[in-house]
C-alpha cells in the first residue's frame, strides 16, 4: 500500500471552483481499480491549504490514476487555483 499527500495552496478566490473540481475527480477517483482511499482535507490554521490524502495498491494503480481522463482534466483546471506548486509525497507505511 502507497500513500500519497498532495499539499495544495489554492488562491482565495478561487477555493469554491477548486472544491467542486476536486468534488468530481474525488469520486471518480474512488472508483478506480486499486484506490483504497481518496479524500480532501483542509488545514484549521490557513483556510487556503488543502491536502488531498491517497491510498493505492501500489504504483501501477498510481500511474493508471495518473493517466485517467479525471485526473488529467482536474490537472488542467488546478493550474488556475493554485497560488504556488504542489507538495507532493508517496509515502509507504511502516510495519507495525
Amino acid at each position: 500500500m502507497l500513500h500519497i499527500e498532495a499539499q495544495m495552496t489554492i488562491k482565495k478566490e478561487q477555493i469554491e471552483a477548486f472544491l467542486q473540481a476536486a468534488k468530481e475527480v474525488i469520486a471518480a477517483s474512488q472508483a478506480e481499480t486499486g484506490n483504497h482511499g481518496y479524500e480532501l482535507v483542509q488545514s484549521t490554521e490557513n483556510e487556503t491549504v488543502f491536502y488531498m490524502l491517497e491510498k493505492w495498491a501500489d504504483m501501477d494503480a498510481i500511474q493508471q490514476h495518473n493517466e485517467s481522463a479525471h485526473f488529467q482534466k482536474f490537472q488542467k483546471a488546478a493550474a488556475n487555483f493554485v497560488a504556488k506548486e504542489l507538495e507532493i509525497s508517496v509515502l509507504t507505511p511502516l510495519a507495525r
